[in-house]
């Protein structure tokens, strides 16, 4: 049955091929033939079940042609290898390019394999997408450069989502010499919206640099110590940073235990998955069970470790408050000419 899977699909692939090669619409020019040669031979990587070249051959295609035929094959073929965030991103566009069976782009009516080859990109990417974390990213300026992990994915306005791996992610924008950054958490199969402001102008960004921080007024002479000061904060902030790395230590190892769980349970359906011919990848009930408990290792995993490390340094920062804080408050006296400071450490 895995067999018949694996030969259906780059059979299907062949199909989309030649049927666009052999009815092209009458007023689009022909393809030039170093293009013509580049889809032959993604065809031939498809037969012979090299998916992966064969989608990359078809993602330079459409980087130099933007057909809506290579962006269905890039979204298709990745999502045969797995690679979600990419199948996820080049679906949704292949979607918007070609709109829906009530409502096409182009005025040209459907025919039944244009209807089967848009249901097969609704199911797939409904299926990439349980894989990934979608960024609605909103820039407060058009035309900003808007990069994910120092990656180009646009100008704003973005028109739809970036998919990305599940976890921790840099989320920036520039224009015009000034620059902003978030750092976001991706969550498989869901949405969220990251907004970024950027600064009014490049030389309000520059003057705020040059100036540096502001400088809180002097108290004058003889005035008490502010609020807080001494024991009491030394103590608050030595506890509060102890308390967060205590919590985030026992998270972390919650997390590595469902982690370890559910690694085993991938461990089992792949085996599973390996011995039973009949129900195999893809769309085989122990598929299904490999990607869900392969998807819940990865996040759980990556949760672990940021745990981890936020533990580490909560309890740098409760040393370096201990030792760097005063005991007890500061007292501001004057004698002379000269000014004393009188602390306890």
């Amino acid at each position: 049955m895995r067999r018949l899977l694996h030969s259906l699909i780059p059979a299907f692939v062949l199909l989309m091929e030649r049927s666009a090669l052999a009815g092209p619409p009458p007023a689009e020019p022909p393809e030039p033939a170093a293009q013509r040669q580049m889809r032959a031979q993604a065809g031939r990587l498809v037969g012979g079940g090299h998916l992966a070249e064969a989608r990359d051959v078809h993602l330079s295609l459409w980087r130099v042609g933007q057909s809506t035929l290579d962006a269905f094959n890039v979204g298709t073929l990745s999502q045969r290898i797995r690679d979600y965030p990419t199948a996820a991103e080049y679906l949704t566009l292949w979607l918007d390019l070609v709109g829906s069976p009530e409502a096409p782009v182009d005025a040209v009516p459907w025919t039944e394999q244009d209807r089967q080859k848009h249901a097969q990109a609704r199911v797939d990417l409904q299926a990439a997408r349980e894989h990934v974390g979608a960024l609605q990213i909103n820039v407060s300026d058009p035309g900003a450069e808007v990069l994910v992990d120092g990656r180009r994915v646009g100008l704003s306005p973005l028109k739809v989502p970036v998919f990305v791996w599940p976890g921790q992610h840099r989320v920036s924008a520039k224009l015009g010499g000034v620059r902003v950054e978030r750092a976001v958490s991706a969550v498989a199969g869901d949405e969220q919206t990251v907004r970024l402001v950027l600064p009014a102008s490049p030389a309000e960004a520059q003057g705020d640099a040059a100036r540096g921080p502001r400088r809180p007024p002097e108290a004058p002479p003889g005035a008490s110590p502010p609020a807080g000061a001494g024991p009491g904060r030394r103590w608050l902030t030595v506890g509060g940073l102890a308390g967060t790395s205590a919590a985030l230590a026992v998270f972390g190892g919650v997390a590595a235990g469902i982690a370890n769980g559910a690694a085993e349970e991938r461990d089992t359906a792949l085996a599973r998955v390996q011995a039973d011919s009949v129900s195999g990848c893809p769309g085989g009930t122990g598929c299904g069970q490999f990607t869900d408990a392969d998807g819940r290792a990865k996040t759980w995993t990556a949760l672990s470790v940021g745990a981890f490390v936020g533990a580490g340094l909560s309890a740098a920062g409760a040393a370096a408050a201990y030792l760097l804080l005063p005991a007890g408050p500061v007292r501001v006296t004057t004698g002379g000419a000269g000014v004393q400071l009188a602390t306890s450490w």
